[in-house]
């Protein structure tokens, strides 16, 4: 007897050794290794309370025995039952089992210390409800195995059932013999299902793999010695393989090196799959270009990982054809480096080159800054449609004929720059120059127009003219703006004194802003004489600005730049306030005033409030409207004429006197000059130099009579010596002003000599 449960026992612990040991190939499978678990608590319950267990307790020993053998089988109990509701996937949560566990605990052993019989009974309730509960759970709409399962769970709870009928303690010969062949049975339909299960699992998941290895987008690819193992169909579409070509792929593994990698990129190619073979952590991202069975270049991008496949190492590429997004890439980055029009290489493009070429130790290299001069006027006159297409045959042209070397580029609108790489010299630099000259004799046909382009260009040198790619730039530039003060195509060569005036003008043109809040302007007055009797019939205003610490600044430098910035409208309206308040001072001190002059530039009558303006100043201060005089100069009054004309009007019926300053350098007609509403003309200083020549003193009478036909008053401008204000007096000017009669006063020596005329 104790032979036959020794020998079951030992039966049972070797099945669930059997089951974790199939548990530990598969971790996933909890119930396998809950029934492992049952099946050696089993094997020690039986063990301790059955085959060695003694007939009665006599020692506190055997209590102790009896007790660990009730643990293990009703332990085996609960991890039967939980193993099946596992199985299939039922919740068997602690809060449940350790309770239930621990009143069987304590009503087996409450009944054992009364009579052991009893706690057999009831043991054997818990043992044939536990069985039974698995039969039904397996049972329930499972497969012929689990079905099979199910009954050995109904005959393992008859098994239990019997034993206490057959022995009032369960040592029945018959309960324990048949429960070896039911336990027995039932352990190898666990194995056995646990074994499908596991198979089936697997099957699924190989399913499930490829499932998604065929339907996936990305490219996969195993390569063992550079030779492709396996590859899924997105893979074969990407290098232009058809889907039913795979096999014979497979049968005659592709030399991938060989047939899909560029030759310069082979040697990176076995680098990786080295670096990816030897060590199994490895993921190495990369990008690169590879060939389809056609021989037709395609992007790539890829990851490579390590991966066992059929026992030894091999190189999992994932990869996904990115060419449509490189060839957009490469497109954006050509639209951001290439001009639209032209197709030339653009600014950026430039600078980045230019940054490249300065970097430290790099090689001497000449740039020409081109710009096309008077191209407004062919968009203003012909339209921008000719414009553009003007500048693309530029391109064409100096493309095809300009030396290798040159890198012909569009800095944009009209301005293009060529760099000569390696070329400094100016012997070398100018036989392109001369090049680029002699293209240029040839007019450009374009919409049926033949157009002639000339170019103003400026060369500077690095690293002479500079070190960085904006001094480059702006050295360049410099030459080519002294270059466009030349006429036609012309080209200048950088010199370090064109920065020190640019830097100049725009340091004046920062400053003047300032200037005019802060007031740093004054006027200086030049007196004009009667030309018979010498007396002083009037004064123009000179605006000087004298900058704090600096000096005196020419007006020939800040009144273009007052203009260019737009601050002429608020550096003319201090003029005329200053120039009012000093006729004002006058006027209250000497009782009698003569007209002071001021020059007024054509862009103040933009301002179609300057009129009303300048009147209300001198209502203001109380002075007589003809006290004032305005000077416009020839040249601004006809080219501004439908600007000036109206204001001048409403000035000179206001009583302002108005006047042409420098008549006679400008295209005036006589129509014009009977349109303006002037008072006064001043003959330029061009005109009085050269008297009393004779010819000159023909022009000068000629355009005294003109002037006298108006009923115009005539002032000879820049009069010298004596010789000149005769001469002038004589042929008609009716006044003079110039250094041989008086330089420029101060304010308070021009009131002087007012004071002295009027005494």
């Amino acid at each position: 007897m104790t032979s036959l449960m020794l020998i079951g026992s030992g039966l049972n612990a070797m099945l669930g050794i059997a089951l974790l040991l199939l548990w530990r190939q598969d971790p996933r499978f909890v119930h396998v290794r809950l029934w492992g678990y049952s099946w050696i608590l089993l094997s020690t319950g039986l063990t301790l309370g059955i085959a060695l267990a003694p007939e009665q307790s006599l020692t506190w020993q055997d209590d102790l025995q009896a007790l660990a053998a009730s643990c293990s089988i009703m332990g085996s109990l609960m991890l039967l039952v939980a193993g099946a509701r596992v199985y299939r996937n039922l919740s068997w949560p602690r809060k449940f089992w350790l309770p239930a566990f621990v009143l069987m605990m304590v009503s087996v052993a409450s009944l054992a210390r009364v009579d052991h019989r009893h706690a057999v009974l009831l043991a054997t309730v818990y043992l044939v409800t536990g069985s039974w509960a698995c039969a039904w759970w397996m049972g329930q709409g499972g497969n012929a195995g689990e079905r099979f399962v199910a009954l050995c769970f109904v005959a393992v709870g008859l098994v239990h059932g019997s034993s206490p009928m057959l022995h009032p303690l369960g040592r029945s010969n018959i309960t324990h013999t048949l429960g070896l062949f039911v336990q027995t049975t039932l352990s190898l339909g666990l194995i056995l299902l646990s074994v499908a299960r596991a198979h089936a699992e697997t099957r699924r998941q190989n399913e499930r793999f490829t499932q998604l290895t065929q339907h996936s987008l990305q490219g996969l690819v195993v390569l063992q010695d550079h030779r492709a193992v396996y590859a899924n169909p997105a893979a074969m579409s990407m290098f232009g393989y058809q889907p039913g070509e795979a096999a014979l792929l497979l049968q005659r593994p592709v030399e991938v090196l060989s047939e899909l990698v560029p030759m310069e990129q082979q040697a990176s190619a076995r680098e990786r799959h080295a670096r990816v073979l030897a060590d199994p952590q490895a993921r190495i991202e990369w990008e690169a270009t590879r060939l389809t069975r056609e021989g037709q270049l395609i992007h790539v991008r890829g990851l490579s990982s390590h991966l066992e496949w059929d026992g030894a190492p091999a190189e999992l590429l994932v990869m996904v054809d990115d060419s449509s997004r490189q060839r957009a890439v490469d497109a954006l980055r050509r639209q951001a480096l290439h001009d639209e029009l032209t197709d030339l290489p653009n600014r950026n493009f430039a600078v980045a080159r230019l940054r490249e070429l300065t970097r430290t130790g790099g090689a001497p290299f000449a740039l020409i800054s081109a710009d096309v001069d008077r191209f407004q006027l062919i968009n203003e006159s012909l339209g921008h449609a000719v414009g553009d297409a003007l500048l693309h045959s530029v391109a064409r042209r100096l493309c095809r004929q300009l030396p290798v070397q040159a890198m012909l580029m569009r800095l944009g609108e009209d301005q293009f720059l060529v760099l000569l790489e390696e070329v400094a010299e100016r012997r070398e630099v100018q036989p392109v120059l001369d090049q680029i000259l002699l293209l240029l004799e040839q007019p450009f046909e374009v919409d049926g127009e033949a157009l002639f382009v000339h170019l103003s260009m400026g060369v500077a040198r690095f690293p002479e003219d500079g070190e960085d790619v904006d001094s480059l730039l702006r050295a360049a530039d410099s030459a080519m703006h002294r270059a466009k003060q030349r006429a036609g195509s012309a080209c200048e060569f950088f010199e370090p004194r064109m920065n020190v005036r640019s830097r100049a003008r725009l340091e004046a043109e920062q400053s003047l802003g300032r200037a005019i809040v802060e007031r740093e302007f004054l006027l200086e007055y030049q007196p004009k004489f009667r030309a018979d009797s010498r007396k002083l019939c009037g004064f123009e205003a000179l605006v000087r600005w004298e900058r704090p610490g600096l000096g005196r600044v020419s007006p020939a430098d800040f009144v273009p730049a007052a203009e260019r910035t737009g601050q002429i409208s608020a550096l003319g309206q201090l003029i005329i306030d200053t120039a009012t308040q000093q006729l004002r001072d006058w006027l209250d001190r000497w009782g009698l005033l003569v007209p002071v002059a001021v020059n007024v530039s054509p862009l103040q009558f933009d301002d179609i409030g300057f009129a009303d303006r300048l009147l209300a100043r001198l209502d203001e201060l109380g002075l007589p409207h003809q006290s004032l005089e305005i000077e416009i100069t020839e040249t601004a009054a006809i080219g501004h004429l439908g600007r000036v004309l109206p204001q001048l009007q409403r000035l000179r019926k206001a009583g302002v006197l108005c006047s042409m300053d420098d008549f006679g350098t400008g295209q005036s007609s006589l129509t014009m000059l009977r349109q303006l509403p002037i008072s006064t003309m001043k003959l330029d200083r061009s005109m009085i130099d050269p008297l009393p020549e004779p010819q000159a003193s023909a022009i000068v009478k000629a355009t005294c009579a003109l002037g006298r036909s108006l009923s115009l008053e005539v002032v000879a401008e820049g009069v010298e010596n004596e010789q000149q204000a005769q001469a002038a007096r004589e042929l008609g000017c009716t006044q003079l002003q110039g250094y041989h009669l008086s330089r420029p006063l101060g304010a308070v020596a021009a009131g002087e000599l007012l004071g002295r005329s009027l005494a």
